[in-house]
């Protein structure tokens, strides 16, 4: 929360944008769940393939990154893994601004994720106007339409209601809270989220909410090996360490339904070998072979047999900390 002037630095007023929590590990950054929960570190990004319950891609995000950051890279990474095509990508409520739904609308992809509702203090929604895109129209729950548009530099615009026809509406007090007329904002996506908002509304969405269960799931079998907590320092041995409870998940899954008949016969097994195959590659980036050398005299730790004599140091460097139940 320092700041550079002209006459020297200064302590900043508020908190700096992208600020630097340690500096011991300069990639750790505040982070929220919500507008009264808030962490310090970083974010996991998890996809998982919803026929056979399997993570396919993992990867590890600022702790004050959007969620949806790198969800391209994250699916091309997938199709990398597994060697199979996506055909949609679902994601949660976070994933549904129009900025995510243009980005794989421009690479040729599909995402299925809802709209967030919007509100209004008490007052009509957006969502309570009739918004006809080809005429360029808005029609207000009154029945009053307006075709005064005007448009943004950035895409999209606003349409406004003329101050004599709100002036005299009967659900005036229900719409409008100024002396003005009402105003409806235009998204520069419009078009993506009038369909995303279609969609949901069709029985088609329930198939969407009975696959994001199986989402749910595989992050609480992360959850429950340890992903709450980082267990080093910095990003990379941040996303090794997902990485590993990513195989563990993995391979638990495969043991339990192993006795089944679709079980290692399951295609699921070509996508599990490509991720153990992408562990021992960021293995090989992430751990520097020096590290593993035995350290220093100083430095080493060693175990007593029952007769009182020390046997082989361990490194230190090899001494795992202990895993949670489960």
């Amino acid at each position: 929360d320092v700041e550079r002037r002209e006459d020297g630095p200064a302590l900043k007023q508020g908190v700096a944008k992208d600020r630097l929590l340690s500096v011991h590990d300069p990639e750790m950054r505040h982070g929220r769940k919500s507008a009264s929960k808030r962490f310090d570190g970083h974010k996991a990004a998890v996809a998982v393939d919803t026929d056979e319950p399997l993570i396919t891609a993992v990867a590890v995000l600022a702790g004050n990154a959007p969620d949806a950051e790198g969800a391209l890279e994250l699916v091309e990474q997938t199709e990398a893994n597994t060697g199979c095509d996506v055909d949609a990508t679902m994601g949660a409520c976070a994933y549904g601004s129009g900025e995510t739904r243009q980005a794989f609308a421009d690479a040729g992809r599909t995402i299925v994720a809802k709209v967030p509702n919007p509100s209004n203090q008490g007052c009509f929604p957006k969502t309570a106007f009739v918004l006809d895109l080809e005429v360029g129209s808005a029609t207000c729950p009154a029945g009053q339409t307006t075709q005064d548009f005007k448009p943004s530099p950035i895409g999209g615009g606003q349409f406004r209601f003329a101050v004599a026809v709100c002036a005299v509406c009967p659900l005036r007090a229900q719409c409008v809270r100024g002396v003005g007329g009402r105003t409806v904002a235009l998204h520069p996506q419009e078009r993506l989220l009038q369909a995303a908002r279609a969609f949901q509304a069709s029985p088609a969405f329930a198939d969407y909410r009975r696959r994001r269960q199986i989402v749910e799931h595989r992050i609480a079998r992360l959850v429950q090996l340890g992903i709450r907590q980082a267990r080093d320092v910095g990003r990379a041995k941040t996303e090794f360490q997902l990485l590993m409870a990513a195989a563990v998940a993995n391979l638990t899954y495969l043991a339990a339904t192993a006795s089944q008949p679709t079980g290692l016969d399951s295609p699921a097994l070509g996508p599990l070998a490509a991720l153990l195959g992408l562990l021992v590659v960021v293995m090989s980036r992430t751990l520097d072979p020096r590290s593993l050398a035995e350290p220093p005299n100083a430095l080493r730790s060693t175990r007593t047999t029952s007769r009182g004599r020390q046997a082989t140091p361990l490194p230190t460097a090899l001494i795992m900390p202990s895993c949670r139940p489960g």
